[in-house]
């Protein structure tokens, strides 16, 4: 049986808050059928067994180089599909959580993007408390204080989902060293 998930990317921006999803799915048995140009708004998940599944997010060049992919499939991990750059991979296992790909292009990408949203938000709300002023309290004008209203409502609802885009972005943190290194790590 196939079920499917409406827009749960947008809901997981982050790289590392959308693998986590991904992997919950997996515990309860919902396990990713594909990836595809669709993905970004309705993904499919195939009823199964529960299992531990790794999930990694991955920006690669596109087209990949071939070697990208036997590489990958070589250590034991499932090429799920891609939406552009974006590869999604798979690996189910026993014990610790495996390892996560040392591509940090991805979490940076999030980073720079909350950000830039983080700047946006604070401008556009700023903008609409400012109208709110001028709406409010300025009665020299020639154009009535309803003329503020309209623009002041649109600069904060861009400037509110600014900041819910940006705050979902930031959730995700790039995997610490140990994490992404486990080799180097010394128990």
């Amino acid at each position: 049986m196939t079920t499917t998930a409406w827009l749960a990317p947008v809901r997981h921006l982050s790289p590392d808050s959308f693998e986590r999803y991904l992997e919950r799915q997996a515990a309860r048995g919902r396990h990713l059928h594909d990836v595809d140009l669709w993905s970004p708004v309705r993904l499919r998940f195939d009823e199964g067994e529960q299992a531990q599944v790794r999930y990694v997010v991955d920006r690669r060049a596109n087209p990949a180089p071939s070697d990208y992919f036997t590489f990958r499939e070589d250590d034991g991990w499932e090429h799920v599909g891609a939406v552009g750059a974006l590869h999604v991979w798979r690996m189910e296992y026993v014990g610790n959580r495996p390892a996560g790909f040392i591509n940090d292009e991805v979490y940076q990408s999030a980073h720079r993007w909350s950000l830039r949203l983080g700047v946006l938000a604070a401008v556009a709300l700023l903008g609409a408390v400012l109208l709110g002023i001028v709406a409010g309290v300025d009665p020299t004008t020639s154009a009535s204080p309803r003329d503020f209203w309209a623009p002041a409502i649109a600069f904060a609802v861009v400037g509110v989902i600014a900041a819910i885009v940006s705050a979902q972005l930031s959730r995700g943190k790039r995997p610490a060293a140990a994490d992404r290194f486990p080799e180097l790590v010394h128990h």
